[in-house]
């Protein structure tokens, strides 16, 4: 039988990772998935953060499907299916790529026969929906089989009806909304179905025909002494406006914290792993880089 490939959407800070975790914690013990994780900076933190054996995920870090590295995402889906013989598989896309162009490139010819569409996920954070303008959010609502409508408890009731109003323009009447939490859903409520989508037919795109990064620029910071963890969260909230998308993980005095921050606010965690070293990745416009550049670096000294 063709293994299913199914694309994680979702804009910046949607809460894809979180699904992935969800989605693989409730999948039979025996279940052989295989998550490919994209992301647009040079280092990879969601790696880290997605809750299986590092061998059941490959890395494919430094930009994006859609528009730079579908020799590597080949490549990715060869290992897949010679090497680790997956039964399903996720690929996680970075915020800024449109999930049709991954799932035109997903059914090459190279495995014909071998894969099929399982269908496009996108989740969207509830909290942003009425204020996000960027047309990528709405290309990835648009050619979602799936919408996953996360962090509904963060949102009043009466918006909550605007928000599915809203939705509900973007999508063709087939298309499924799910309401989260946590980006709390099950394996059963969305890998076990296969989802029609007329994306799912294989396209080659050139690189310089499309760019959906166009626009925005990446910083990586690593850091080997530990970090004032007040001193980071203030020139977050500082500069807030400019920083499109932030995470990593940060060493400091008293051990070591995952900060993840998004438009709609900052997030910091402690956790339980040692970490050696800081490690961040920041997304932002091209003409902020210099100067959130600059001003982080004053910060982390």
């Amino acid at each position: 039988m063709p293994t299913p490939i199914y694309i994680i959407s979702g804009f910046l800070g949607a809460g894809k990772t979180t699904l992935i975790n969800n989605l693989l914690e409730s999948a039979p013990r025996n279940a052989r998935i295989m998550v490919l994780v994209n992301e647009f900076g040079s280092i990879s933190i969601d790696k880290k953060i997605i809750e299986t054996d590092p061998l059941n995920i490959v890395d494919l870090s430094g930009g994006c499907i859609c528009c730079g590295l579908i020799t590597e995402f080949i490549s990715s889906l060869r290992f897949a299916l010679d090497e680790f013989r997956a039964d399903v598989i996720l690929v996680e896309s970075t915020g800024l790529a449109l999930p049709q162009e991954i799932a035109r490139q997903a059914l090459s010819p190279f495995f014909e026969g071998r894969v099929e569409g399982g269908g496009i996920i996108t989740v969207v954070d509830s909290r942003s929906v009425l204020t996000e303008d960027h047309p990528i959010v709405r290309g990835q609502i648009e050619a979602a089989n799936v919408i996953v409508l996360n962090k509904v408890d963060l949102v009043a009731p009466e918006a909550l009806v605007e928000i599915r109003d809203r939705i509900k323009t973007m999508t063709t009447p087939s298309s499924i909304l799910v309401e989260t939490t946590f980006g709390k859903i099950s394996d059963k409520d969305i890998l076990t179905r296969r989802y029609e989508n007329p994306h799912f037919k294989f396209q080659k795109t050139q690189p310089e025909e499309f760019d959906s990064t166009s626009g925005f620029t990446t910083l990586s910071l690593v850091r080997h002494s530990p970090v004032d963890t007040g001193q980071l969260v203030a020139f977050y909230q500082k500069h807030h406006p400019k920083i499109i998308r932030s995470k990593g993980f940060v060493q400091t005095e008293k051990g070591g914290v995952r900060i993840q921050v998004s438009r709609s606010g900052i997030e910091v965690k402690e956790v339980q792993e040692t970490i050696n070293r800081t490690e961040l990745v920041l997304i932002v416009k091209e003409e902020d880089k210099a100067f959130v550049d600059r001003e982080i670096r004053k910060t982390l000294g």
